[in-house]
């Protein structure tokens, strides 16, 4: 990663928590953050994956932001674990970076399991259904 790699990622995280403060949801700021992370890794494959899953990785994204939003706790955590593999990354510590995202990875899968079951029949089916229907049309 450069020094200019660095900063992206830091906009991105600035970007997202901006978006939040207005009362945005995040989502395209969130997607950001992770393509700064890829472009930073100068990985094509990684970049050519994050491309092609786009779309499901903004879906995804969706739901757990929105699930995120109905609990400080969760918005707190999701903060923290970005700063984690930011921090990692402008250490060059690659170690510490694959740790961290994999742990925001499986913090993120835990979310969605302790998500209230109001959510489920509110926003988060709605949110969902989109992803469920395009796995089902790729089968």
């Amino acid at each position: 990663r450069s020094g200019a790699d660095v900063q992206c990622i830091r906009r991105a995280i600035s970007a997202l928590e901006q978006a939040v403060l207005a009362g945005g949801d995040g989502v395209d700021e969130d997607v950001q953050f992770h393509r700064a992370i890829a472009e930073a890794a100068r990985n094509p494959f990684l970049i050519g994956t994050l491309e092609y899953l786009g779309q499901f990785l903004r879906g995804a994204t969706r739901v757990t932001r929105a699930n995120e939003a109905r609990r400080a706790d969760f918005a707190a955590q999701v903060q923290d674990e970005h700063e984690m593999i930011a921090r990692a990354i402008e250490t060059g510590d690659p170690v510490a970076a694959r740790q961290a995202a994999a742990q925001h990875m499986n913090n993120a899968i835990q979310r969605i399991e302790q998500a209230d079951p109001a959510f489920w029949k509110q926003a988060g089916v709605e949110l969902a259904q989109p992803l469920v229907s395009g796995l089902r049309t790729r089968r």
